[in-house]
């Protein structure tokens, strides 16, 4: 049995370094979709012995059909013979390699055809160095990280699939492994203006594929706007030995997707992404004022009454100050 590393990708120059290190410290092959990056992703899987990079061709439209990267992952994983682990991550997702050896070395008798291994997975939040720890869509979950293919087993592929489907084509097992000691470190919240970013692109393209009213959109996605109190907790010293961690300087260059949502506003108008809730950052919000000569005004209908808000809050405010106050 192979251990195969299935990663799509896509301008993730800012971590792909450090992420590759990781996978080749434990799998046996390491397989990356390139979807058209334009940054230095290629030259880097290049310098990993064990990648195996695909590049897609431009006709494959990654915003249209998203899972697209993933298909192609796994069917290149079934050149491999027999029935191998496939690990499916992203490129901001750090295994702890030493971890991983020890986990797999241990269960290397339980891991039969579509036996499941899920995995605590944490979100790193505003640093390299702590993670969320609430009971928050971000607070630590369990996670469906890998498989052992049956090779018969496959996604559901429809001509326009949404946005955000699960990585893997089997993820539920009521025999899943859970591996308590083997975390997955999530980076992606660590570079907030990148992230920010790829928010909004996220919501333009739900918006101009009609999957949802601009309501919808902004309620859907309205978990990734900044709290004002998030209970976080230090990264434990042995997730971090064998690992390394880009630099936090990256969060200041601009992301990719800025680029795209400019090009959309060229196509479509600025004013028909005027009720999606994007206009927080900065760099959006000053061009859509040059463009029209007044502030954006985004669709918050989802949000409830001012009064129900302002008391949510205080509850916050009240549990934020207790439990940095009280022993």
């Amino acid at each position: 049995m192979k251990i195969i590393a299935l990663v799509p990708v896509r301008n993730e120059a800012w971590v792909l370094e450090h992420s590759l290190a990781c996978w080749s410290g434990f799998c046996d092959v390491v397989i990356v979709n390139d979807q058209m990056s334009t940054d230095t992703t290629r030259d880097i899987c290049r310098r990993f012995p064990k990648v195996v990079l695909l590049e897609s061709k431009p006709a494959d439209t990654v915003a249209r059909l998203p899972q697209q990267g993933r298909w192609r992952l796994l069917d290149a994983a079934r050149n491999y013979d027999g029935h191998n682990l496939l690990w499916c991550t992203d490129a901001d997702e750090l295994t702890p390699p030493t971890l991983a050896r020890s986990f797999f070395e241990q269960h290397a008798r339980d891991l039969a055809p579509r036996q499941v291994i899920e995995c605590r997975f944490y979100n790193l939040w505003d640093s390299l160095t702590r993670y969320r720890q609430d009971l928050s869509y971000y607070g630590p979950l369990w996670k469906p990280m890998g498989f052992v293919d049956d090779r018969i087993v496959d996604y559901p592929r429809g001509e326009v699939r949404p946005l955000h489907e699960p990585r893997m084509p089997v993820e539920t097992s009521e025999s899943a492994i859970q591996a308590t000691d083997l975390p997955i470190l999530h980076l992606q919240w660590t570079m907030w203006n990148r992230n920010q970013m790829k928010q909004a692109w996220y919501r333009c393209i739900d918006f101009m594929d009609k999957r949802m009213t601009a309501a919808e959109v902004n309620a859907f996605y309205s978990v990734t706007l900044r709290e004002p109190y998030v209970h976080t907790a230090p990264v434990p010293p042995s997730w971090l030995a064998d690992i390394t961690l880009p630099n936090g300087n990256t969060d200041r260059q601009p992301a990719w997707q800025e680029a795209e949502i400019r090009g959309w506003f060229d196509e479509r108008g600025i004013e028909f992404f005027e009720p999606l809730e994007i206009w927080h950052l900065p760099s959006l919000r000053r061009e859509f004022r040059q463009r029209t000569g007044r502030s954006p005004r985004p669709d918050r209908s989802y949000l409830p009454p001012r009064l129900v808000r302002a008391r949510k809050l205080g509850r916050r405010v009240f549990h934020a100050v207790k439990r940095r106050v009280l022993p």
